[in-house]
């Protein structure tokens, strides 16, 4: 997730979707106002949501909270080690239980799983794996130190 808003040219953002890493990079606009967010096949958008909407194969998303900076570095003077390592934890609840619990049969709870951006509904024991197949403990897209492509 990017909080600082304010990217400079050349800031690399990354993202794992679908067990495969994508990067952007942030680059000037050809009339010289403003920055373009560009994959790595060539294509340029205007905000980091449609970039990510690319990825995702025309599926809305929050641009802001689906990249995030490469290497998990912030900004000069965002935070102290002790905030990345809170972040770094809060990142790795890959699946939850959603706000809207209405319209359910009892027994029944609606979670949503953050790498495939999907709403399912299992049983209220927290599903290890959600129906796409993405594990809760997956070192891809929790940021396990260590672990996972780079």
């Amino acid at each position: 997730m990017i909080e600082d808003r304010n990217l400079s040219v050349g800031t690399r953002l990354v993202a794992n979707y679908k067990k495969q890493r994508y990067v952007c990079t942030v680059e000037a606009a050809d009339e010289g106002e403003g920055v373009l967010y560009v994959l790595e096949d060539g294509s340029k958008h205007k905000s980091p949501s449609a970039a990510g909407m690319k990825v995702m194969g025309g599926k809305a998303v929050n641009g802001w909270r689906f990249w995030s900076l490469e290497g998990g570095a912030t900004p000069a003077g965002n935070g102290t080690e002790k905030a990345l390592r809170q972040a770094k934890t809060k990142a790795k609840k890959i699946i939850f239980k959603t706000p809207n619990q209405q319209n359910l049969k009892e027994g029944e709870v609606r979670w949503f799983c953050a790498a495939c951006m999907k709403g399912f509904v299992a049983g209220t024991e927290q599903p290890q794996v959600c129906p796409d197949g993405h594990r809760i403990d997956d070192p891809e897209l929790t940021g396990e130190p260590g672990e996972g492509a780079e």
